[in-house]
C-alpha cells in the first residue's frame, strides 16, 4: 500500500472543518439522506439474492432496485469493520485491531481513537441528522459511547451482542446519554425488533427537519445467541428437517451459478467440514437438534428481513426514497463458534433450551460453512470465508438498478463514498478510496471471469489485513494468507475458494508481499 502524508485531526479539532463543511452543505430536499444497515455476523450466502434458501425478500428488493456487490470485503470481526466503516479508516489507524477491550498499545485501545473524526461526526458538521439503533461496540467507557461519537440520537447495546431477550446486566444498553437498567426494557423485549422500531421512530424524527439525515441501523441478528420466537423458527423447519448441512450447501452453490455470481466451475471451499456418512447415521434427536439450529438462525434473519422491509416502507411512505442512499451489509463471515462449549462463557441468566431466553447456542461449523458458501474459513481468519460479506448499495440517482460489481473493496471505502456523493471533500486522514465512477458503471463480466478482475475496475492498492495474529495480502494477481503469523500462502486471484496454495512457485511475490506488510503494520500499528 501506498504511504502518504495524513493530517490527524482530534475530535475536538473537528470543529476546525465546520466552516469548509458547512459552506459546502446544503439544507435543500436534494441533499442525499444515508441509511446504512448492518447485519452481524451473516454470512456471504445467507441472503436469498446471494444463493441461500432463507426468505430475504426486501434485502432481495434493494439488490434489485440497486447494486450487488461480490467482492466487500470486511476487516473480519465485529469491532474493526465497524471501525473502518464509521471512520473510512483502517481500524488499527482508530484503535480498534481487536475489540473493545484496552490493550494499552497503540492500534489496540478499544475505543474509537478521539484524534480521529467519525464519519457522523463530519456530517453532523454538514447539517445532517444523525441516529443510531442497534450495536455500537466501539467504545465501553464513559467518553467513548455513540452520543460522545457524532449520534445526535442512540439507542441499543454499547458492548458486543448479548441475549435476544434479556440483554442486561450481562451487556450495558443505552439510550441519548444514558446507560439503562433492564427495569427500562419493556417486557416483551426482542433485541432485532427493538432495532426496528427505534429506527422507524427515528425515520419520522428525521422526516420533520428540513436538515438530510445519516441512519446507522446495527442489527445483532444473526450473531449468537440462537434465539427467535417459536412461530418463527417453526415457519423455518421444513427447510432444514431431514436435510444435512452438506445437502443445503450443494443447494446454495448451485443457485449461486444460477445467479451467476460465482463461475459454473466453482466447487465448495469447505467440503471438507462436512460429514455425509456421520449426518446419516446420527440419531434422530441429533437431526433435529442441527434441524431446529439452522431454523433458528434462520428466523434470526428473517426477522431482520422483515425490520428492514419496515425501513424500506417507511421511507417510501415519506416520499424519501428517491433521494436516500440505502446499503446493506454484513459486518463479517460467519462464525463458528459455540458459545454453549465455552467454559469461560459467564452470564447472569440461567442457561436456556435451543431459541428461548438464556440460550447460549451457536450453530456450529458445518452451518457456518454453509453460509459462507462458497468460501474458505470463519469469522476471526483472513480466508475469504472470514472477510467476505454480502453488500448491497441503493441509489436512485446514480446506481442504475439491478447491476453488479465484481471487483474488491473495503468497508473503510463506504465514507468517502457517500462523502463523494454529498459533494463534501474526503478528509485526508481517511485509508478510504472513493467508489462512485466504479459503482456508478460498473465493468460487466461474463461469468467464468467473475473471480477475475483488472485495476480498471477499482482503485489502484494493494489491500492489506490483519486479525488476532492473523494475516493477508491482496493484490491485483493473488490473495497471499498467513494464518496466526505462519508462512504465507499464496492464491490465484481466481482461487477464491483458495485451495491450491501456489507459495513455492511466486518466491519473490511472498518477499515482496512479507516487506510490504511490515511497513504498512507499522505505520497502522498492526502487529
Amino acid at each position: 500500500m501506498r504511504s502518504r502524508s495524513r493530517k490527524i485531526f482530534p475530535a475536538a479539532a473537528t470543529l476546525a472543518l465546520a466552516p469548509f463543511l458547512c459552506a459546502n452543505a446544503a439544507t435543500t430536499p436534494d441533499k442525499p439522506n444515508i441509511v446504512i444497515i448492518l447485519a452481524d455476523d451473516m454470512g456471504f450466502s445467507d441472503p436469498g439474492c446471494f444463493g441461500s434458501e432463507i426468505p430475504t425478500p426486501n434485502i432481495d428488493r434493494l439488490a434489485k432496485e440497486g447494486m450487488l456487490a461480490t467482492r466487500c470485503y470486511t476487516a473480519s470481526r465485529c469491532s474493526p469493520s465497524r471501525a473502518s466503516l464509521l471512520t473510512g479508516c483502517d481500524p488499527h489507524r482508530v484503535d480498534v485491531g481487536l475489540l473493545d477491550d484496552d490493550s494499552g498499545r497503540p492500534g489496540y485501545r478499544g475505543r474509537l481513537s478521539p484524534e480521529i473524526p467519525t464519519f457522523p461526526e463530519l456530517l453532523k458538521k454538514a447539517n445532517y441528522r444523525t441516529y443510531i439503533s442497534g450495536k455500537w461496540h466501539l467504545g465501553k467507557v464513559e467518553g467513548t459511547y455513540p452520543w460522545n461519537r457524532g449520534f445526535d440520537r442512540a439507542r441499543g447495546l454499547i458492548g458486543g451482542a448479548a441475549d435476544y431477550y434479556k440483554p442486561m446486566p450481562d451487556r450495558p444498553f443505552g439510550e441519548d446519554g444514558k446507560l439503562l437498567k433492564p427495569q427500562d426494557l419493556p417486557a416483551n423485549f426482542y433485541m432485532t425488533e427493538d432495532i426496528t422500531r427505534t429506527a422507524l421512530s427515528y425515520i419520522d424524527d428525521a422526516a420533520k427537519s428540513a436538515s438530510p439525515f445519516f441512519l446507522y441501523v446495527a442489527y445483532t441478528a444473526p450473531h449468537t445467541p440462537l434465539q427467535a420466537p417459536k412461530a418463527e423458527i417453526q415457519k423455518m423447519l421444513p427447510k432444514y428437517a431431514g436435510k444435512s448441512p452438506a445437502e443445503i450447501a450443494e443447494a446454495r452453490l448451485k443457485k449461486q451459478k444460477k445467479l451467476g455470481l460465482v463461475p459454473a466451475s466453482a466447487k465448495l471451499g469447505m467440503a471438507s467440514k462436512f460429514n455425509p456418512a456421520g449426518y446419516k447415521n446420527a440419531s434422530k434427536e441429533r437431526k433435529e437438534y442441527v434441524a431446529k439450529c439452522m431454523a433458528t438462525y434462520a428466523a434470526q434473519i428473517s426477522i431482520m428481513d422483515r425490520g428492514i422491509g419496515q425501513i424500506l416502507s417507511a421511507l417510501d411512505q415519506k416520499k424519501l426514497s428517491g433521494n436516500t442512499i440505502v446499503m446493506f451489509m454484513s459486518d463479517n463471515g460467519a462464525t463458528a463458534e459455540m458459545p454453549q462449549n465455552n467454559p469461560n462463557y459467564h452470564s447472569t441468566l440461567p442457561i436456556g433450551p435451543l431459541g428461548e431466553l438464556g440460550c447460549r447456542d451457536g450453530y456450529g461449523p458445518s452451518w457456518a460453512a454453509v453460509s459462507n458458501t462458497p468460501f474458505r474459513q470463519y469469522k476471526m481468519e483472513t480466508f475469504d470465508g472470514g472477510l467476505s460479506a454480502p453488500f448491497i448499495v441503493r441509489y436512485p440517482k446514480a446506481i442504475k438498478p439491478g447491476t453488479r460489481y465484481t471487483a474488491p473493496f473495503l468497508l473503510q471505502d463506504v465514507a468517502p463514498t457517500c462523502l463523494t456523493w454529498l459533494k463534501l471533500a474526503v478528509p485526508e486522514h481517511m485509508d478510504g478510496k472513493p467508489l462512485n465512477e466504479f459503482w456508478e458503471n460498473p465493468a460487466k463480466v461474463a461469468q467464468d471471469k467473475i473471480w477475475h478482475f483488472d485495476q480498471k475496475m477499482c482503485p489502484t492498492r494493494t489491500i492489506f489485513w490483519e486479525h488476532q495474529r492473523n494475516r493477508a495480502a491482496l493484490t491485483d494477481k493473488f490473495k497471499l494468507v498467513s494464518p496466526n503469523r505462519g508462512a504465507w500462502q499464496v492464491y490465484a486471484i481466481e482461487d477464491r475458494t483458495e485451495q491450491n496454495n501456489l507459495a513455492q512457485q511466486h518466491k519473490p511475490l511472498v518477499q515482496k508481499i512479507s516487506e510490504e506488510y511490515k511497513a504498512w503494520a507499522q505505520s497502522v500499528h498492526a502487529e
